[in-house]
């Protein structure tokens, strides 16, 4: 259960994250391809990663592009007092082009960022011991937070260009070392492909017509993630397959074990008229009662054990991680107990059976 739960709140995160992300395609310098996935994905700054602003018209003009809109990646120090949180991803974007964040703002702001708001993920808060949001000595105003992920994208803080390039000016005097956005540069540019075009026939064309960078789909990350955890969850089934075979044996055992326990009821209930059938019935409801009570706490359980260790196993991992909602989670467990009882039928049915065909007057000589 807490192994199926895990796949599906790494499916649910992908799906979320990827949706956010809004791109078919990012385009990066070359060699940066991994930092920046990386970075999406568990939120990871991206260090020195700069391409020429002109890369924005090039690719703009590969056949198949839609639209592009270009960020800034960047990071708050390490060891700093000037930022409140250090080694945060920051990604600068801009308004005029973008068809991420300012579709969001519009939705639910209703007002663009000011010259010192910023957006944050899920995990982005204000500190309580400050009470305000510094960047490199610059005190910049939360004004949003975006919908939780379960990728990096919940610790990252977004800016507008015109505010990093301002805090960029003003940590000169302000930071212990000031932030550096190099002239005529930027980091990475999202690609909208047009709807009659492949996005990996489009992101091919772009790393032939703009040499220097690589582009990869957003499905990209997903098929990564599936590399990565291929061989984490084949041993995770294969342990949890022979779980189940010797749960099934051990509970055929108790149950067996019940049955010849009561062999004196058994013959009891023969005796003033009960035929086979009813003991059958009896027992196997009897089991299946049993069998479901166990199977709801196992997955209460399991429900519990993710969503409280679900940032330690994001991390430790490496994947993202994102429980679903409420009514998905509660078709889950109900699915999971149904599937139990089937997977179970065979530890049910035989001590039934054999209660079932316990001749009343050997088990009234046996007592």
């Amino acid at each position: 259960m807490s192994t199926t739960l895990l796949a599906r709140s790494i499916k649910h995160s992908l799906q979320v994250g990827t949706k956010r992300l809004g791109a078919d395609i990012v385009v990066v310098p070359g060699g940066k391809e991994m930092e920046t996935q990386t970075a999406i994905l568990l939120g990871k700054p991206v260090s020195g990663a700069w391409m020429p602003v002109e890369n924005i018209g090039r690719i703009a003009q590969v056949e198949g592009v839609a639209k592009v809109s270009p960020q800034l990646f960047l990071q708050t120090l390490t060891g700093a007092a000037c930022c409140s949180a250090w080694d945060m991803f920051m990604v600068a974007f801009d308004p005029k082009s973008d068809f991420t964040i300012t579709p969001w703002l519009k939705e639910k702001l209703k007002q663009p960022l000011g010259s010192q708001d910023v957006i944050g993920g899920d995990w982005v808060i204000v500190p309580e011991a400050t009470g305000k949001v510094m960047i490199y000595g610059v005190e910049v105003n939360l004004v949003g937070k975006l919908e939780p992920t379960g990728m990096g994208l919940d610790q990252t803080m977004f800016l507008t260009f015109n505010s990093a390039r301002e805090i960029a000016k003003e940590s000169v005097a302000t930071a212990a070392r000031p932030m550096e956005i190099p002239e005529g540069k930027i980091s990475a540019v999202q690609v909208k492909v047009k709807g009659n075009y492949g996005i990996d026939e489009v992101a091919k064309r772009i790393m032939d017509k703009v040499p220097g960078t690589y582009a990869f789909a957003s499905l990209e990350l997903t098929r990564a993630i599936h590399r990565q955890t291929e061989g984490l969850f084949r041993m995770l089934f294969l342990g949890l397959t022979v779980v189940w075979v010797l749960a099934v044996i051990l509970s055929g055992l108790v149950f067996s074990l019940m049955v010849n326990e009561r062999r004196r009821e058994i013959g009891l209930l023969r005796a003033i008229g009960a035929n086979g059938r009813f003991i059958f019935k009896l027992f196997l409801i009897e089991s299946g009662v049993l069998g479901l009570g166990g199977g709801l706490i196992g997955v209460v359980f399991a429900v519990v054990f993710v969503y409280l260790f679900r940032v330690y196993l994001m991390l430790s991992a490496e994947v993202p991680l994102l429980i679903p909602s409420l009514p998905s989670i509660l078709g889950f467990m109900l699915a999971c107990l149904v599937i139990a009882l089937i997977l179970a039928l065979p530890a049910l049915l035989y001590p039934a059976i054999r209660a079932s065909r316990i001749d009343p007057a050997v088990a009234m000589r046996e007592v």
